[in-house]
């Protein structure tokens, strides 16, 4: 059987959402910013989801990929590849770990015995250019199954922040939008064509030095120093080629896919961009922009917002939905899937 004969989808998918929420007047009210800034005005954010004491990027991806595997009803053995692509792997303690791989770890948390494993980090970007490579992989015939899982314990980016003058340092404000939580995406073989395919990467190096995340000087934990509105700005400047190109290169109808979902930095980010998109390829059918109370939470994001949808039943099996990703660098990535089935009997 030649790899022509190879086809990749979607088996399943989970986030776990920690039951915690933080109320943004606790740690950015306007009196805790510099020059009364509105940090719910600026971004639409009503605060963020914070994990337990004792979990960490381990422990968080644990809790996602059992859901993820019983969802998809794949038997351990039957699991050739696990990766890991949390940007911190930070424990509870906020100690970063660093080896063996986070991702060795996960599967011999969760009974995985044979699989390949290694941590890939490419930022916010991280997730969908983990299961790009996971494509490639069953498309080649090298594997059948594939875990690609990611546990993001950041929030302490926020107290990080808080330590500073943000009077002098307003580079670290937009750390203070970040929240927690975990995804995980079971990636199998297909018997049919188009059930899953990317755009092309777009990476654009002018940005680099516009979000540098490193490990905090003084204080246990990372820290984040982002120039968020020329990020920002880069992502919208650019975003209309970029859109136009994936829909070239997937051959796909815009206003035929039933559910797309960015990227979610802010809800105010993902208005503006939805205003660029529609502007030049036309009105969506859905999109989703339900990161309000969750914040924004780096390569898991968009299983965070796919995760609520599936609680409040808005996702069918079969739909055509695009996931779109931007990542510090500026990595600019899309995916299409159609949603697996039984997606509507998921707990």
């Amino acid at each position: 059987m030649d790899s022509e004969s190879f086809h990749s989808k979607v088996v399943s998918f989970a986030s776990y959402i920690p039951n915690e929420f933080i109320p943004l007047d606790d740690y950015a009210s306007i009196n805790h910013l510099p020059g009364k800034l509105d940090l719910h005005r600026l971004t639409g954010l009503e605060g963020h989801r914070k994990s337990k004491p004792e979990e960490g990027s381990l422990e968080l991806s644990v809790k996602a990929a059992q859901t993820c595997i019983s969802r998809g009803g794949v038997e351990l053995q039957d699991i050739d590849l696990v990766v890991n692509c949390a940007m911190g792997k930070i424990a509870g303690n906020l100690e970063m770990h660093l080896s063996p791989s986070l991702a060795s770890l996960i599967a011999r948390r969760l009974g995985i015995e044979n699989a390949t494993c290694f941590d890939m980090s490419n930022a916010c970007s991280g997730m969908l250019t983990s299961i790009m490579l996971a494509d490639s992989m069953i498309k080649s015939g090298d594997i059948k199954y594939a875990l690609i899982v990611s546990g993001e314990n950041v929030t302490s980016l926020i107290d990080e922040a808080k330590s500073n003058n943000l009077w002098l340092k307003s580079q670290a404000i937009a750390s203070l939008t970040v929240g927690d939580g975990s995804a995980a995406y079971l990636i199998g073989r297909s018997e049919l064509p188009g059930q899953l395919m990317f755009s092309e990467p777009f990476t654009l190096a002018q940005y680099t030095n516009l979000c540098i995340g490193e490990a905090a000087k003084k204080r246990a934990g990372p820290s984040m120093r982002t120039k968020a509105s020329q990020l920002q700005q880069g992502v919208l400047d650019n975003l209309g080629e970029f859109l136009s190109r994936a829909m070239k290169h997937m051959n796909l109808d815009w206003q035929e896919i039933e559910h797309i979902y960015s990227h979610p930095t802010s809800p105010k980010s993902m208005r503006k961009g939805g205003r660029v998109a529609e502007s030049v390829l036309g009105k969506m059918k859905n999109f989703h922009n339900e990161s309000h109370d969750i914040g924004n939470t780096g390569s898991t994001s968009h299983c965070m917002l796919l995760e609520k949808s599936v609680q409040a039943g808005d996702l069918k099996s079969g739909e055509s939905t695009l996931l779109i990703s931007f990542g510090s660098g500026l990595a600019m990535l899309a995916m299409h899937m159609m949603m697996p089935e039984g997606i509507e009997e998921w707990s």
